[in-house]
């Protein structure tokens, strides 16, 4: 955290990060952000923001210009010297982790309330989280199976990467499924002999990533698919990235989608 000196008063919110920029308008706070990163697709209306930019691209000068009260910014998303600069320019910034497990979640949002003065708007939004996925493992209990789900990265056919624990992608344990290559660690190139060996009941895509291989049958056209139990039966899904890894307050909708498609 590089700072932590937010008010009641902030009306002028700007925010990097999609899962920060999710938490900030389930507190309520929607209407306060003035500019966002472009990775903040959701709600809808984030699109017709201003953009600072994706990661590297993010720099002081580009905020501060836009005269925000805070900046709410997730870890690794602005570089370390950008920090620095905002830091030194007496910005108020608040910087926050997401590590892709649910405590992390819950974290980052009491952190994001109590820096704009939301903290009972932020507890009854994990309260509403965990019912949520309290219904959900309920459902997950009562299931006579744990398909195997292979999770891929897709961005065109060239850009295939199979997605392993320690990923954003893990959100699919709560949907009561399991990871198809429980070896792998973060991503890792797909190959078709390790596809077939995996053999999952079930790929899974962000939903833009299915779009870039040309649907379903893109998909049955990659080495190894058709050998699958996946690829025979055709048990190809797919779900809004967004919502699918940033582990937001959006996280029990996906993990029920998840176990709906896969159940």
């Amino acid at each position: 955290m590089l700072s932590l000196a937010c008010t009641a008063q902030a009306q002028r919110i700007i925010t990097a990060g999609s899962s920060s920029t999710e938490i900030v308008c389930e507190l309520g706070l929607c209407d306060k952000i003035i500019a966002t990163d472009r990775t903040s697709l959701y709600p809808p209306q984030m699109q017709s923001l201003p953009s600072i930019g994706y990661r590297t691209s993010i720099t002081a000068e580009g905020i501060i210009s836009l005269e925000p009260d805070v900046m709410i910014l997730e870890k690794d998303y602005v570089n370390d010297v950008v920090l620095n600069q905002l830091k030194n320019a007496g910005q108020k910034v608040l910087v926050v982790e997401n590590n892709s497990n649910l405590e992390d979640t819950k974290l980052r949002i009491r952190q994001i309330a109590a820096a704009l003065n939301k903290k009972p708007e932020g507890e009854t939004l994990i309260q509403k989280m965990e019912t949520e996925l309290t219904s959900l493992a309920k459902k997950v209990a009562q299931a006579n199976n744990t398909p195997k789900v292979l999770c891929v990265y897709a961005r065109g056919a060239g850009n295939l990467q199979v997605a392993g624990n320690d990923t954003g992608f893990m959100i699919i344990e709560m949907a009561g499924t399991q990871n198809a290559v429980p070896e792998i660690s973060g991503y890792k190139p797909l190959n078709a002999e390790a596809l077939i060996n995996a053999n999952p009941d079930y790929l899974l895509f962000m939903a833009s990533g299915l779009e870039s291989l040309g649907g379903i049958n893109g998909v049955l056209k990659i080495p190894g698919v058709a050998q699958t139990t996946a690829g025979k039966k055709m048990q190809i899904i797919a779900i809004d990235g967004v919502k699918l890894t940033n582990w937001g307050p959006r996280l029990a909708e996906a993990a029920l989608e998840i176990f709906e498609k896969t159940h």
